[in-house]
């Protein structure tokens, strides 16, 4: 950002014009997926069908945005690429597991492992609402939404059943397509500073996640919530 600030010194002010650039940090909220699986624990065949849940983790992340604000009639839109890193952890399984010679298992098991997802997005972003006159700066509403696509790491450790604490040790990673949707609100904080708050729903059409190690799985779509704070550089207010 330095670089580019000297860049506009000596090249001219409105060089990096209708670009702006920003860091995103914040939580992240988890909705259960469905998952399917069969194979072996601990040496037995095995089906289970329930649903996959996560606990709450955090997200960060930046864009590389760009404004139409010079263009006559388009002065509402911007496209942003977005870049996240979203961090979970699972938490439990819910649904029924048969296990060969054992029986049948009904309700909750607690699951351990990680759950990370890298993400990038397009997104068409709009200010519908205008420039508003909040206290002595400004404050600029938005709304947006966009495709992109997602990596998401399904690490399982252990798998509770009963008293049992049985090993897994599976890793699975997988790359979807994916889509967001956003609102929130940035407010001038300096003359090229923008402090904001942003909601991002996520939604990511996961197939197989969770297998691995003598697992087969097919998943539902996992999707989740998160909302934080950006701190954001606009290039167009450079003197």
């Amino acid at each position: 950002m330095a670089l580019s600030s000297a860049a506009l010194a000596g090249d001219g002010p409105n060089q990096l014009g209708n670009f702006r650039a920003s860091t995103y940090g914040g939580v992240f909220i988890p909705q259960s997926e469905s998952w399917k699986g069969s194979g072996t624990l601990n040496g037995l065949p095995f089906n289970a069908t329930g649903k996959l849940s996560s606990n709450p983790g955090w997200a960060t992340g930046g864009l590389v945005g760009y404004t139409f604000e010079d263009v006559p009639g388009w002065e509402w839109l911007n496209i942003d690429l977005v870049a996240r890193y979203i961090a979970s952890t699972f938490n439990q399984f819910t649904g029924t597991v048969a296990i060969a010679g054992v029986g049948n298992f009904m309700g909750p098991a607690p699951l351990s492992g990680q759950y990370p997802t890298v993400a990038g997005f397009v997104n068409f972003l709009a200010t519908p609402f205008g420039i508003w006159q909040f206290f002595d700066d400004k404050m600029t509403p938005f709304v947006g939404i966009g495709p992109g696509v997602a990596g998401s790491t399904a690490k399982i450790q252990t798998f509770s059943l009963a008293p049992a604490n049985l090993p897994i040790n599976a890793n699975y990673i997988e790359t979807d397509f994916a889509f967001d949707a956003v609102v929130g609100a940035d407010y001038e904080i300096a003359p090229q500073w923008d402090l904001g708050i942003s909601y991002q729903y996520r939604w990511i059409n996961v197939k197989h996640l969770g297998g691995g190690a003598g697992i087969q799985a097919n998943t539902g779509p996992a999707s989740g919530h998160s909302i934080g704070l950006l701190l954001e550089y606009r290039f167009s207010r450079a003197s």
